[in-house]
């Protein structure tokens, strides 16, 4: 509050009160409970309620350094150095006295962090801790409580300067924010303070998936299989094969491809996704039938019932011209 504008309402009402001033005349200290950060600088306001005091002043025990005006002596402390300190600030109205007395408190606060014990697996149980440092003497505890929520999780509340919070993992935590939040309660004013941190979920490789076109072929079609899996870090992708025989990978090797196949490519085509938290597997069995009736077939078979047909009619012009057979006359 301006000290000015305070006295000018104070003369203010010394005028329309009979007698001068208001009865009894009072004096105040702004702010009322002051709370400053250890080795900071503060102000504060001493205000009289009647502007006809004798004297206006502070009583302290450091020196006092500050300004004056109308109803009102300021104190800055340009350094604070004491976790308590008592204040008094006084007036001389004639024959009476009045005091207005708070205590100052001071205190170190450092903001929170919060610490992972180890890397976060996917379904292993894992602890999340919160430290923060708070300090309001040398000898009395302060008045700290922490307080994480996020991550999918539930809020979790402990009064002290660390906690930790037992959970277990789960694959789309990952990248989720967690945040811890400290209060330091000072009297009625509280000092806050928070951090977040992300989540970094590793995870074994899972929802590992075989897939082809089809489970049957004919030799000689192009064979295509493929694996997925999900996991963090990216897993790497190994194959167990019916056979070491014309086969090529593709896609960082999670794709099996085969031109041209023949039957000894027919089997069991396993995958395995292995990253360092773990290993997952998956199959598909591949079918071969043989290969399919050629055209040439059909062809061949008609030639021979074409020159069949002809061998028996040139054979049967033989016999016609060789025996004189001759047509009967009508």
């Amino acid at each position: 509050m301006d000290p000015c504008w305070s006295c000018g309402v104070m003369a203010l009402l010394c005028l329309l009160v009979p007698g001068g001033h208001p009865d009894p005349c009072r004096v105040s200290i702004s702010p009322k409970e002051p709370t400053v950060e250890f080795g900071t600088s503060l102000l504060l306001n001493c205000t009289s309620s009647c502007l006809n005091y004798s004297r206006l002043n502070w009583e302290v025990s450091i020196t006092k350094v500050g300004t004056r005006g109308p109803g009102w002596v300021s104190l800055s402390i340009p350094n604070v150095t004491s976790w308590s300190l008592k204040l008094q600030c006084f007036g001389v109205f004639r024959e009476q006295r009045d005091i207005a007395t708070t205590i100052l408190r001071a205190y170190r606060f450092s903001p929170p962090q919060i610490y992972p014990e180890g890397d976060i697996v996917a379904g292993k149980e894992v602890r999340v801790t919160c430290n923060a440092s708070a300090q309001v003497s040398p000898t009395d505890p302060p008045d700290l409580h922490l307080t994480l929520q996020g991550g999918g999780l539930p809020p979790s509340t402990h009064r002290g300067p660390s906690m930790g919070l037992s959970f277990t993992a789960q694959p789309e935590q990952h990248r989720r924010e967690l945040t811890c939040e400290a209060v330091l309660r000072l009297g009625r004013r509280t000092v806050n303070a928070s951090t977040t941190a992300v989540l970094w979920v590793w995870a074994a490789p899972h929802n590992v998936c075989v897939r082809a076109p089809r489970t049957v072929f004919t030799t000689g079609d192009n064979l295509t299989v493929t694996c997925r899996a999900e996991g963090n870090p990216p897993p790497r992708f190994h194959w167990e094969l019916p056979t070491n025989a014309s086969w090529e990978l593709r896609d960082g090797g999670a794709t099996v491809t085969i031109p041209a196949a023949q039957q000894a490519h027919g089997g069991t085509y396993r995958c395995l996704a292995e990253n360092r938290y773990g290993t997952g597997a998956a199959s598909i069995d591949i079918l071969f039938q043989g290969s399919p009736r050629s055209p040439v077939i059909p062809m061949v078979v008609t030639l021979a019932v074409v020159v069949t047909v002809l061998a028996v009619l040139t054979l049967s012009w033989w016999f016609y011209r060789a025996q004189g057979w001759k047509l009967m006359p009508d």
